[in-house]
């Protein structure tokens, strides 16, 4: 087996698609699925079943694609502590980011200053959710994330560097009895059509925590992964929801600025955090972002 035939069964344990992966590395699908099968002969054991219409990994290719991800990794970062002796920033970046836009988060400043100071670094980006988030960055898919979640939130294994601290507020239609309101109690919503976020964001996790503290329970009739599409669709009159104030301030024109509504607890927060392995991540290529980002982003 070589690297490349490794990098091969990653992707397509990521993609679970031999087509989406052959046009990812410009070829041939035959190509890839000669290289599979070569590694499999290898590796003495079939890694992926697959169809015409599916492809999932067998018991031994979950086993081959984790530690796979930590050879590969172990490369890379070696490849790129040897550059860096003489000054050098190269290597891959992943970073987890599901909030870009709709934030008082510069994240978009951070990125292009990054990419100016690090050229060479090839920097991926992904847009998951918390709970996903955390679940990559311990298995190594991702170096750094932006999370909404608090420290206590975080498993053991993973650093907790706190942005900002959001209050959540209610966002509500242009035409619904609570506009203009001021501020509700969550129990208030027992009876409406909730939008919530999807159930890996850190978003979700924050709203459960609120109801959970006002004994109250909701009707959830949709999941987006968007704060901001939740924020319209409320504003539209197609349900209520909890958002992070920076959210709503973006999104809801300001005409309807009395459709956001303060909470009644002072504990329904969300946070915005990066977090990374602990005690700091080790390519130098994450080290100079986080670097980079805490200094950017981090309050004066």
């Amino acid at each position: 087996m070589d690297l490349r035939q490794m990098e091969y069964a990653v992707a397509i344990a990521e993609e679970l698609s031999f087509t989406r992966v052959a046009e990812r590395y410009h070829i041939a699908q035959s190509g890839l699925s000669h290289q599979i099968n070569q590694l499999e002969r290898a590796v003495g054991s079939r890694l992926f079943d697959r169809t015409s219409r599916r492809v999932e990994l067998t018991a031994a290719g979950e086993v081959f694609v984790a530690c796979a991800r930590r050879v590969l990794r172990a490369v890379q970062e070696t490849t790129a502590e040897i550059a860096s002796l003489d000054g050098r920033v190269q290597g891959r970046l992943r970073v987890g980011a599901p909030t870009i836009t709709a934030s008082d988060i510069d994240m978009l400043g951070l990125l292009r200053e990054f990419q100016e100071s690090c050229p060479a670094v090839e920097l991926l980006m992904s847009d998951v959710g918390g709970v996903t988030a955390v679940s990559r960055l311990l298995t190594g898919e991702l170096e750094i994330a932006v999370l909404g979640l608090h420290e206590h939130q975080l498993p053991a294994g993973l650093s907790h560097h706190l942005l900002r601290l959001h209050p959540l507020v209610i966002v509500v239609g242009r035409r619904h009895r609570l506009r203009g309101a001021g501020v509700a109690n969550l129990a208030q919503l027992a009876d409406e059509r909730f939008l919530d976020g999807g159930p890996d964001t850190s978003l979700r996790l924050q709203v459960d925590a609120a109801f959970g503290r006002a004994g109250a329970r909701r009707r959830s009739a949709c999941a987006l992964q968007s704060a901001a599409d939740l924020t319209s669709l409320a504003v539209e009159g197609i349900g209520v929801t909890v958002v992070p104030r920076p959210v709503a301030d973006a999104v809801v024109p300001t005409d309807l600025a009395d459709c956001v509504l303060r909470i009644d607890d002072p504990q329904a927060l969300q946070p915005m955090a990066l977090a990374c392995r602990e005690p700091a991540p080790a390519s130098p290529a994450a080290q100079a972002f986080l670097r980079m980002a805490l200094a950017r982003l981090t309050p004066r």
